[in-house]
């Protein structure tokens, strides 16, 4: 039982020492003197070009100035989802939609009523 403590004890001091270790792709900074030694080496060209391309480019168009998201057909198919997830009242002609009568019609579904209740279809 010692030697199993000691192994977890060895295993987790091990663990939390490789976390520690700098990972060298992450959470890198370049010093200034490498960045203005980089600058050098770039055309001027090549960034006249990039800059002149990143004007160019149009805004990409934000999320909420979609006209997709509100157009009439989602918003249709959204009020039908919700007129058809609402809970009938049991004594009203939609209160048997979620309640199986099988053959029965009028008078004869009575019952039914009084089972869609019970089973919570219908108010």
């Amino acid at each position: 039982m010692k030697l199993l403590f000691l192994g977890i004890l060895i295993f987790s001091t091990m663990a939390s020492a490789a976390e520690n270790e700098n990972d060298p792709l992450r959470d890198t900074v370049v010093p200034e003197s490498q960045l203005k030694a980089m600058q050098g080496h770039v055309d001027s060209s090549l960034s006249r070009a990039v800059a002149e391309t990143l004007k160019n480019e149009p805004l990409p168009p934000q999320y909420y100035q979609s006209a997709i998201a509100f157009s009439s057909n989602n918003t249709d198919i959204m009020t039908a989802a919700f007129i058809e997830a609402r809970v009938p009242d049991c004594l009203h002609s939609e209160g048997l939609k979620r309640q199986s009568t099988f053959f029965l019609k009028g008078v004869l579904a009575l019952p039914f009523i009084a089972v869609a209740k019970v089973r919570r279809k219908c108010i």
